[in-house]
């Protein structure tokens, strides 16, 4: 049986290795302890000075949240089991962003939903050339959490908002320009980089390796003239109506996502939370909602299981007061 994580001690780092390879890193219950208990005892260890987290995946970092293991959870009507898994990766989102020790994270490969969670709350973020991330939570009837919402809700204007109701993935460049990392290589140096790091000051090491990216003002004024809408019905609208080529592919994007998912993204996203507990809660209570309605289900068919793209969402009318109810709930980040 293969080792969830591989640990290793070099010079004064601590590296920790996940390894779900079939699963592509894939957040469970018994990943999220493995890892934290190695950090707790790390927390004490006075030879390491740094954490680094990476993948032993040629082509993932982490795929986040266990999506099939939820599914059969609620499939089976065991929900407090398919809120445990959200549980337990928030968690651990929390539990990396106040790790006393500086933790590198290196993002090479695909970075999604709960693994944007893992990597962007490191205290320092390292994407390579290979890193895709995404949180395409609306495409399988739930919206984008982990604490995702933190984020992009400090992203440069609406790109955040966009990019939280389209899915839309993003690379090196752009998950700079948005926030979500501060540090940029190519895969084929992420070795040579390590050794730098057993050696040498990280700061130094790092430094050679920061990008300050950002988008341009023009571009910026495009995206609110589209997204600074009273709500999604006219977001939709808006792009409709814009001749602006990357709104034909946003329209195409936001056309197949549920469109529940998107009325909750687009309040979760108003709601202008600044701290990462706050966010993860707020996140605890949405996801236990939306799980438990049939456009969750219909998502992980069309998405995961059958993998044919064309969920069946359901044409019930959307009430503010039912996306009110969903971000209410007994659920706390911790008991």
């Amino acid at each position: 049986m293969n080792r969830l994580i591989i640990t290793q001690k070099r010079g004064k780092l601590g590296i920790l290795t996940l390894n779900r390879p079939k699963s592509l890193n894939a957040i469970n219950a018994a990943l999220q302890q493995e890892i934290i208990s190695h950090l707790e005892l790390w927390k004490t260890d006075r030879l390491i000075q740094e954490i680094v987290i990476n993948s032993s995946h040629a082509k993932a970092f982490c795929a986040g949240g266990d999506i099939r293991e939820i599914a059969s959870f609620v499939k089976a009507g065991q929900y407090e089991q398919a809120v445990g898994v959200f549980l337990h990766n928030y968690q651990l989102v929390h539990y990396i962003s106040n790790y006393p020790k500086p933790v590198i994270s290196i993002m090479d490969g695909i970075t999604m939903g709960g693994g944007v969670g893992l990597g962007c709350f490191s205290s320092h973020r390292i994407v390579t050339g290979r890193a895709v991330l995404a949180m395409p939570e609306v495409m399988i009837g739930l919206s984008p959490d982990a604490g995702s919402n933190l984020l992009f809700s400090k992203a440069p204007g609406y790109t955040g908002l966009r990019m939280m109701l389209t899915g839309k993935r993003f690379h090196a460049e752009e998950a700079i320009k948005l926030g979500f990392a501060d540090y940029m290589v190519s895969s084929s140096m992420v070795d040579y980089v390590l050794t730098q790091l057993e050696k040498r000051d990280m700061n130094d090491v790092l430094s050679f390796l920061k990008r300050e990216k950002e988008y341009d003002s023009s571009f910026l004024q495009e995206v609110e003239s589209v997204y600074n809408a009273p709500d999604v019905k006219t977001i939709i609208s808006n792009l409709k109506q814009s001749n602006f080529l990357w709104a034909k592919e946003d329209l195409k994007e936001i056309s197949q996502a549920c469109p529940f998912s998107l009325h909750i993204t687009y309040k979760a996203w108003q709601n202008k939370l600044s701290d990462l507990r706050e966010v993860l809660e707020q996140d605890l209570s949405v996801i236990s909602h939306l799980m438990m309605r049939s456009d969750f289900m219909e998502g992980v068919r069309a998405s995961v299981i059958d993998k044919d793209r064309s969920p069946k969402w359901s044409n019930a009318p959307i009430i503010p007061k039912i996306i009110d109810t969903c971000f209410v709930s007994s659920y706390k980040l911790y008991s």
